[in-house]
């Protein structure tokens, strides 16, 4: 979003942002006229947008081999108002292939990052073009599409006619390329856009509330937003809480997490199931509490059933295992570069990795990874593989499948049970008063404070992104303790539920 000559212009990427927040649009204005601060990219945004630069380039190699002439609008970096004249010159001279096609229509502009020609007539001759954009995503998501529809809709006042096929590259190691028809998403995006200018033209103050979403991680808004949220007690602190369940909330009158805490068992909501209602209730008293407690605070909950929350837990034996993954989704096609183990065996506690570095080696990995376990569990038939949330099985399942390899030994682990997940464990047996349940907040009941640079999975990502670059082995050893952490807390997560199941550890052990 900009102002140029006194006019305000709206970017394809304003668009999208209005799609997945109004709130940010509405900041977005206000900084046109009053400048705010923004929060700095992250290291991880950073390295997304490279990555999604490299895969720019890469599929601007592909087309170089099989099309002569090739333009880039950007080169000399020229102004924009000249770019949108370049673009529209390599049109009429019947380019093959148009980089960085900058475009207009009326108040909107947008940066195409191709436009190729094909052998349907226009107003340009016997040619006209249709719209590609590389996108890092493993499949095409809607405000892809919209954004692609508002390029090919710009090109109809050029070329005379609308364009027949859009098309997305996805990040896959193939670089697929999809194809859409532009009618059938015209009427959509004529409607999105009538939406963003009568938002935009409103005359006086915007109503909106920095409701957290999807696009949260990469706002330059973020920092203001969580702040609103935080002076607000807003009900999204509320774990595990939905953005329906918030909505219905807000309507039957409940609008911070202290009023959703101190309401009683009378409380009802709209198309809101008591049963649900009185989990967020619950959730929330325990979080309030929890602001005045110097530790965290933990509940148990009611037994729902011989295999449900600690019903789930085998015995802890001698030869259990607690496993944890690294992986980079922003390699081409994914890879998992890191399988982390922790022993527990003859009294003591040790810690295994097996690296990958390629599709090659992780295949190696995941095979020498399987071996070990599968002869693990030989040697202690009564153990288990403990780990926390799904991730992990479902990368093991799609590693098999995608390798073609160890379906057996897969198959043996997932029928015979072998594979522990104690998220489930920790969500239908306890409450606690962090407001997330994610391992970092759980481990505050057993696990002193991390220390080391790499804090969390994107952090782990661009470090070993740098090793990339760099070779350097000190950021291969950091990632690989920060997964000696994770696994360490997974085994604490287990011995700490352990002593407080109500069972008792004897008679857990008994019980499974």
């Amino acid at each position: 979003m900009q102002t140029r000559n006194g006019t305000r212009l709206y970017s394809a990427s304003d668009i999208c942002g209005f799609l997945e927040c109004q709130h940010l649009t509405a900041l977005d204005l206000q900084h046109l006229v009053a400048p705010m601060e923004k929060a700095p990219a992250s290291e991880q945004n950073r390295l997304i947008q490279d990555k999604g630069l490299a895969h720019e380039a890469a599929f601007l190699e592909r087309l170089k081999s099989n099309h002569a002439h090739i333009v880039d609008i950007d080169e000399g970096n020229p102004s924009f108002p000249r770019r949108v004249e370049l673009t529209i010159e390599a049109m009429q001279a019947g380019a093959d292939i148009i980089f960085q096609a900058s475009l207009q229509e009326g108040a909107f502009i947008g940066h195409a990052d191709f436009l190729r020609k094909v052998p349907r007539p226009s107003a340009l001759g016997g040619h006209s073009y249709e719209v590609i954009d590389t996108k890092l995503a493993k499949s095409a998501k809607a405000k892809f599409l919209v954004q692609v529809a508002l390029y090919s809709r710009m090109l109809i006042a050029i070329q005379g006619v609308q364009p027949q096929f859009m098309y997305i590259v996805l990040g896959d190691v193939a670089r697929t390329e999809q194809a859409y028809r532009v009618a059938d998403y015209a009427d959509y995006l004529e409607q999105v856009l009538q939406r963003f200018t009568a938002f935009v033209t409103i005359d006086g103050p915007r109503v909106t509330y920095p409701d957290p979403c999807g696009h949260c991680g990469f706002c330059e808004w973020r920092d203001r937003c969580t702040e609103q949220r935080l002076q607000d007690d807003h009900l999204s602190a509320v774990a595990g809480i939905s953005r329906s369940q918030i909505k219905k909330l807000q309507v039957g009158g409940v609008t911070t997490l202290q009023q959703l805490a101190a309401s009683g068992d009378d409380l009802r909501i709209p198309k809101l199931q008591v049963e649900s209602l009185n989990k967020l209730r619950h959730q929330a008293r325990l979080q309030f509490q929890g602001r005045s407690s110097d530790t965290p605070l933990y509940e148990l909950l009611p037994v729902m059933g011989q295999r449900r929350g600690f019903g789930r837990m085998p015995s802890a034996v001698e030869g259990d295992l607690f496993f944890d993954m690294e992986g980079n989704p922003l390699e081409e096609g994914g890879l998992e570069y890191l399988f982390g183990l922790y022993l527990d065996e003859g009294g003591e506690q040790t810690f295994k990795a097996f690296w990958a570095h390629s599709r090659d080696e992780e295949k190696i990995a995941f095979e020498q990874f399987i071996d070990w376990v599968i002869a693990h569990l030989e040697r202690y038939p009564n153990a288990h593989v403990y780990h926390y949330a799904s991730y992990e099985e479902t990368a093991i399942k799609r590693l098999m499948s995608q390798h073609g390899t160890r379906e057996a030994q897969v198959d043996w682990l997932l029928r015979s049970g072998k594979l522990i997940d104690l998220y489930k464990v920790v969500r239908e047996a306890i409450r606690v008063s962090e407001p997330s349940y994610s391992i970092k907040n759980i481990e505050h009941f057993y696990m002193a404070k991390r220390d080391g640079d790499v804090t969390n999975a994107g952090a782990s990502i661009v470090f070993y992104e740098r090793w990339k670059e760099t070779g350097e082995p000190a950021l291969l050893e950091q990632i690989e303790r920060y997964n000696e952490d994770d696994v360490l807390s997974t085994y604490l997560l287990r011995n700490w539920l352990a002593n407080i199941s109500p069972l008792g550890v004897e008679a857990l052990r008994t019980a499974c």
